[in-house]
């Protein structure tokens, strides 16, 4: 287990997790009605911060005037990591601590008005400068579930010995981007989110950070350990979550492992108030027999805080679990969903110690957590094998670079640039799969690259892969097709969000896409960094497949921004004889090939 020993919440219920907490027991909501917002011309039913009291707070701490430049977005992680750590009170610039950033689109509202401030790298670069923290930040872009993700990731960094302390912030900010998107899928509600009720109707948004500081040992602020954790993927559709919840399910059988069920107190959904979402997430309860245990969702307080919410929904949920309670799900009246299962319409004591948070998201991606009250009692790690112990080889690679495909001997290359170019790649190499031509550009790319792999791997696409990862990173997110959107959005008398276009503007989709072709089950991640991270890479790659349940992976830099295309993927096995050795030397010298 890892232990959480600081953490912090900034939302409109206020700018502490006891203030948060407290908030949430009396009673109170986030939500509210807004009107002429963003130069939104619909209204929407939101949480939103009060920018005014916000900066009094921020200026509190930081001095006033002197972090002007700074966006909201990295403001509000600069203070909700400083709060975090008056608690744990660890060097945050020390080489045994890593930050892991967690978010969905960050400055997104900066594109095409700044050079790099828009780039998520660009961000977190700035606020671990900040704390003079010289280890590249780790950027988690996992839609969803990245909250949830960036936290697997801190157990993982730990439980291998990579670093004592793992600073994790996630944050998102509301703006005219993120509203309209999910107004073009109608998935808003326009009064306040009842997950799980028979009445839901949708979704609200909301705008938070959250904070959690996780260390090898307990601090003086210790009561909760996270102990386990599983990130698995539908294999099933974009923006759609399984019918049949395979993904949730088979994560949640995986962080369940060895836990006894008995012992869990509650369940911390999802629970986003979507007809589907509730849906798919009652089946997975039933299915790894959670029928009975108290769920809540705590969505009807804060909405939907995208790359903050499973942070934000974890350090609730550990206050009340200390507390020895089960918190109420607010907005919930009558159950509405096809699976049955145990919603609180009240807050419960309990004398149980563990907790489970769920989440979900585009792309396919499923992510579910294990925590448990520490009270300085000692329970065996769950098992990780150490990232060294597994020889990985690279069984095949491909590089899609100034239109040309160059994949073991073999090229094709084209006259066209950007999308055009991607186009007559895929007819040149004759893949048939029409839903290619719907995809945007960074998705056909990826896609091209992994079906071209598979091919010449002669791996049966028929084969049902749980074993295998897809891990990709890359520098400008989804910035392309969030131009492309942006564009679509810019007149308020042309205001029709278009769902096809904004449901690509996630970089994770790519990794979606791969899965659903290929029927991969296994974990999808993806990550950004502002170059082509060879170190980095093989550190996240090395972390996933150190699990015994996997043996192969899809990994790689998929990038493509203003008609730019640059992809290096590699197809690897575990002690697969006679391949080259995934390291640093094979890597780089297969890539300036």
């Amino acid at each position: 287990m890892i232990y959480s020993i600081g953490h912090n919440i900034i939302s409109p219920l206020g700018f502490s997790s006891a203030d948060n907490y407290n908030a949430v027991r009396k009673g109170r909501v986030g939500l509210a009605l807004h009107n002429d917002l963003y130069d939104i011309p619909e209204p929407f039913y939101g949480s939103v911060i009060d920018k005014t009291l916000f900066e009094q707070e921020f200026n509190h701490y930081f001095i006033a005037g002197q972090y002007d430049e700074y966006t909201l977005f990295e403001k509000m992680l600069l203070l909700s990591i400083f709060k975090a750590n008056e608690m744990a009170e660890i060097d945050l610039s020390s080489p045994d601590t890593l930050f892991i950033i967690s978010t969905t689109k960050g400055n997104v509202e900066l594109l095409g008005k700044s050079e790099d401030a828009f780039h998520l790298w660009h961000s977190a670069q700035r606020v671990t400068n900040y704390y003079g923290n010289t280890n590249r930040p780790l950027i988690v872009s996992n839609a969803c579930i990245s909250g949830a993700a960036a936290q697997l990731e801190a157990l993982r960094n730990i439980q291998n010995g990579r670093y004592k302390h793992v600073v994790v912030a996630g944050c998102d900010v509301l703006s005219k981007f993120v509203i309209s998107g999910f107004q073009s899928f109608k998935a808003l509600s326009s009064t306040a989110c009842r997950p799980f009720d028979k009445d839901r109707c949708g979704l609200n948004l909301g705008e938070a950070a959250a904070t959690i500081i996780y260390s090898h040992q307990p601090g003086a602020h210790t009561d909760i350990a996270l102990v386990s954790g599983a990130v698995k993927n539908d294999a099933r559709h974009i923006s759609a979550p399984s019918i049949e919840a395979v993904g949730l399910t088979n994560a949640l059988n995986e962080a369940l492992s060895g836990i006894d069920t008995t012992d869990i107190a509650f369940v911390s959904s999802h629970g986003t108030a979507t007809i589907y979402n509730d849906d798919m997430e009652a089946l997975a309860l039933t299915k790894v027999n959670l029928e009975h245990t108290p769920v809540n969702s705590l969505k009807g307080h804060f909405g939907h805080t995208l790359g903050a919410a499973a942070l934000l929904e974890s350090i609730v949920s550990m206050l009340a679990l200390n507390d020895g309670i089960a918190l109420k799900s607010t907005g919930f009246l009558e159950l509405g969903t096809k699976a049955s299962i145990n919603i609180t319409t009240k807050d419960i004591t309990t004398d149980k110690n563990f907790f489970v948070k769920t989440v979900s998201g585009f792309g396919g991606g499923n992510a579910a957590l294990v925590f448990r009250k520490w009270s300085g009692i000692q329970t065996p790690k769950t098992k990780f094998a150490t990232s060294e112990t597994a020889t990985l080889n690279i069984t095949s690679h491909i590089i899609l670079r100034d239109s040309k495909i160059k994949i073991d001997g073999l090229q094709y290359e084209s006259e066209q640039c950007g999308n055009a170019m991607l186009d007559d790649l895929y007819r040149q190499t004759k893949i048939s799969y029409l839903k290619f031509f719907k995809m945007d550009p960074l998705c056909k790319a990826g896609f091209l690259a992994s079906e071209l792999l598979m091919r010449q791997q002669n791996i049966d696409e028929s084969l049902i892969k749980e074993d295998t990862a897809i891990i990709l990173m890359n520098r400008s997110a989804s910035s392309e097709d969030d131009l492309r959107y942006l564009e679509s959005i810019a007149s308020a008398e042309n205001y029709y969000p278009s769902p096809s276009i904004f449901v690509y503007t996630l970089p994770n989709i790519v990794t979606g896409e791969i899965a659903i072709r290929n029927k991969i089950f296994g974990e999808t991640a993806f990550y950004i960094a502002e170059t082509f991270d060879i170190k980095q890479l093989i550190s996240q790659v090395r972390l996933i497949m150190a699990q015994d349940n996997m043996r192969k992976a899809l990994c790689g830099w998929v990038e493509y921004f203003r008609d730019t295309c640059e992809v290096f993927m590699m197809l690897i096995h575990k002690d697969e004889t006679n391949k080259p050795i995934f390291n640093h030397t094979n890597i780089e010298n297969l890539w300036k090939a």
